[in-house]
């Protein structure tokens, strides 16, 4: 995983999802509205960003309602990420 490079939104929202993740835990599936202001993202960045960690396998997606959370890979690569301000 230390060569995976990330977007900053992606880095945004990875950094987002380990917040809910350290005070909520490991089941912590926070839904997408609103979302995208807690990760200090632009709304319609939300989407693309979303599809993307997808994609590289860091996050889960439920349509339903809709929501993420981190997959166990995703949780290696933000705990690996320099910290925040340093990239």
């Amino acid at each position: 995983m230390s060569d995976l490079s990330l977007a900053v939104n992606e880095r945004k929202l990875l950094r987002c999802l380990l917040r809910f993740y350290r005070e909520i835990g490991p089941g912590a599936t926070p839904g997408l509205k609103g979302l995208d202001e807690e990760a200090g993202l632009e709304r319609w960045d939300l989407s693309e960003t979303v599809t993307v960690l997808r994609a590289k396998g860091l996050i889960e997606y439920w349509e339903l309602q809709p929501a993420v959370r981190l997959t166990p890979e995703g949780l290696r690569a933000v705990l690996g990420l320099p910290e925040e301000g340093d990239d």
